[in-house]
Parts: C-alpha cells; structure tokens; sequence
C-alpha cells in the first residue's frame, strides 16, 4: 500500500527560489549603480579643476540589460583632455583621478551585491 507524504511549506519554499533570479537582478542593479556613483563621486574628489570642465564632464552610466557600469568622460571636447590629465603628457605631469577612483572602490562591490542579495531575499 503506497503512503503519501505531505510536506509543509513546500509551496512557500518553491515561491522564495522562484524569486531569486529577480531579486539578483535587482541586487545586481542596485550594485551597480551604488558603485558607479562611488567611483565618479571619488573621481570628481580628485581631479584638477583648473576651469571645471573636466570635473562637469565626469559621469557614469549603468546598463541594466548587461550588467555593466562605466564611469568617465564622454563629452567630445573633453576626451583628449581628460586622457592627458590622467596619463601626462611630455610637458605635462599625469594627474591621475579616474584610476584611483576604480581601485579605492573595487573591493567594495562584492560585499554591496551580498548586502542587496540578502535585502532582496527577505535575509537582513
């Protein structure tokens, strides 16, 4: 004689593993954007502003769709300039900001998308 067994909560359990690939995502988005405006925060911190420029030019964009975060200068008037001020030039001693801004934060993002995991998931 065949007994059937009831396991309880197993439609809550199935529910909260069904969220997960959402609330990474999300975390993943969070992460993202929370570092990115780390880094250009830091950045802007650091770099020269002799006229302001270049400190305007900085800004970051995040792209949900592939998971990636860039942080920088766009603008086309300021790119040249901006490559120059970070590496030096022969007349002109390297003033690095960018750079640095990417390495002081670099630690921080596997720790911020743990945190964003667990808030998603209902853990914190």
């Amino acid at each position: 004689m065949a007994r059937r067994a009831r396991l309880e909560g197993l439609g809550r359990a199935l529910a909260a593993i069904a969220r997960v690939p959402e609330a990474m995502r999300e975390a993943r988005t969070e992460t993202l954007h929370e570092w990115a405006e780390n880094v250009q925060d830091t950045a802007e911190d650091r770099v020269p502003r002799r006229t302001g420029n270049l400190w305007q030019s900085l800004d970051h964009r995040v792209s949900e769709q592939y998971g990636r975060a860039e942080v920088g200068v766009w603008e086309p008037d300021q790119l040249e300039y901006a490559y120059y001020v970070e590496k030096g030039t022969s007349s002109m001693t390297d003033q690095p900001y960018l750079v640095p801004a990417f390495n002081e934060h670099r630690r921080q993002v596997v720790r911020t998308y743990r945190a964003a995991v667990r808030r998603r998931l209902g853990g914190e």
